[in-house]
């Protein structure tokens, strides 16, 4: 692989890992729009949930999205150990992920002591190079952990419809 070669794949593996960075941003910040999650997912692209649900294109996206995290007062996500591997103009990637939910008022485990939990598992994306740049095709996400208040309720929550 030439130099050029190479640094066009790190460029790309930046741009790719940044639209995770970014997907989390917004969850986080609480600026789940159309317009914001359509810079991140392609016209078609698919947010797989932890239980299966899926929601395609980003007006769904967002409405999904916006609809589970409005039941937290606030949320922290953090990954790392992003791996980017590339088959093309399409990019394949997979990070670990730790997130903090605080439940907002009259939300979660009523009878708890305790307000949030924590999640702890891992981020599948595909990526395809679009007019606009990367964007994904399909990002999933796997619970490998939970702990804190509420996980029943959160089981409830997010059955399959």
């Amino acid at each position: 692989m030439g130099n050029n070669e190479f640094e066009f794949r790190m460029e790309d593996r930046i741009k790719v890992s940044e639209l995770l960075s970014r997907y989390c941003r917004i969850i986080d910040d609480k600026k789940i729009t159309e317009e914001a999650i359509a810079t991140i997912f392609a016209h078609e692209g698919r947010y797989i949930k932890p239980n299966g649900a899926t929601a395609v294109g980003p007006k769904s996206i967002a409405e999904e999205e916006s609809k589970v995290f409005s039941r937290f007062r606030g949320t922290h996500h953090i990954t790392s150990d992003h791996i980017v591997d590339f088959e093309g103009d399409t990019a394949y990637l997979t990070a670990n992920m730790t997130a903090m939910h605080l439940w907002a008022q009259g939300e979660g485990d009523p009878f708890s002591t305790e307000s949030y939990f924590q999640a702890g598992g891992i981020f599948s994306a595909k990526a395809v190079m679009t007019d606009d740049g990367w964007r994904f095709s399909e990002l999933s996400t796997r619970i490998v952990w939970r702990t804190g208040a509420g996980i029943t309720f959160m089981a409830k929550v997010n059955k399959k419809d």
